[in-house]
């Protein structure tokens, strides 16, 4: 957070996901992208077995689609081949959006915000 916030990022407040079982805290910048920060509270997840032999990584990178079936749809088109990483859940730092994550092959990971599908 100190490196971040040294060039001009803002910290909003950290926010705990019970769906996805980790803490997550998006960080603003007037002209870079925004980096969402997430750790894990304890206990088994999804991150565990990354940071079991580095304290901190860059692991995906993340999307906002209003049709997040076109979109995947449009990358297959240019040749991705993309594996489906599990259910679509609802995330709390994106108002109960469903967020999804997908295994782009000799990419890496991304995570696609499902825009505008909170249940309000």
């Amino acid at each position: 957070m100190r490196m971040l916030s040294a060039v001009g990022y803002s910290v909003q407040p950290a926010v705990y996901d019970p769906r996805q079982g980790v803490n997550v805290m998006m960080c603003d910048h007037t002209c870079m992208p925004s980096i969402e920060v997430i750790w894990a509270e304890g206990g088994q997840t999804p991150l565990s077995n990354m940071l079991k032999t580095r304290d901190a990584l860059v692991y995906h990178l993340c999307y906002s689609a209003d049709n997040v079936p076109n979109a995947l749809a449009d990358m297959a088109k240019l040749g991705l081949r993309i594996t489906s990483v599990g259910e679509p859940k609802p995330a709390v730092l994106f108002g109960g959006d469903l967020v999804s994550f997908y295994l782009v092959h000799g990419f890496g990971l991304i995570e696609l915000i499902h825009a505008g599908s909170a249940i309000r």
